[in-house]
């Protein structure tokens, strides 16, 4: 057992503004951007942890666009957006940007149908006290 540093991500003492995987003996060739402090450096330097990189999972629009819009897509949605983030916590930014993407286009496309459903309602509306005139 080390004395050292538990295993994590700290701040990467090589590359200002990453990070870098720390086994418990030895820095791994796993890198990854840097993000807000967690855990401190193994040697004070204040080094970051739990990684969030520059991806918008775009959580919160998919739960609104679920509560408003359309339920099944928007449910889609918020799965993807959990995958996004799970995959940009774990340091994997290209298959985060990949399903935040997906998440995206599921939480437009249930704003869409929601859309879609108001204003067909509001043309029968409109047309049902055009007829009864």
């Amino acid at each position: 057992m080390s004395d050292g540093p538990v295993p994590g991500w700290y701040a990467d003492p090589e590359q200002p503004g990453g990070e870098r995987y720390w086994d418990g003996s030895s820095w791994t060739p796993h890198r990854r951007p840097s993000a807000a402090a967690a855990q401190g450096s193994p040697w004070g330097a204040g080094a970051t942890a739990g990684a969030t990189g520059t991806v918008d999972v775009w959580l919160w629009q998919s739960i609104v666009a679920t509560i408003l819009c359309c339920q099944p897509l928007g449910i889609v949605a918020i799965v993807r957006s959990a995958q996004a983030g799970s995959a940009r916590d774990a340091g994997n930014i290209v298959v985060a940007r990949q399903r935040a993407e997906q998440a995206r286009t599921w939480t437009l496309a249930s704003v869409g149908v929601g859309v879609l459903f108001v204003g067909g309602f509001l043309l029968l509306a409109i047309l049902g006290t055009v007829a009864s005139a």
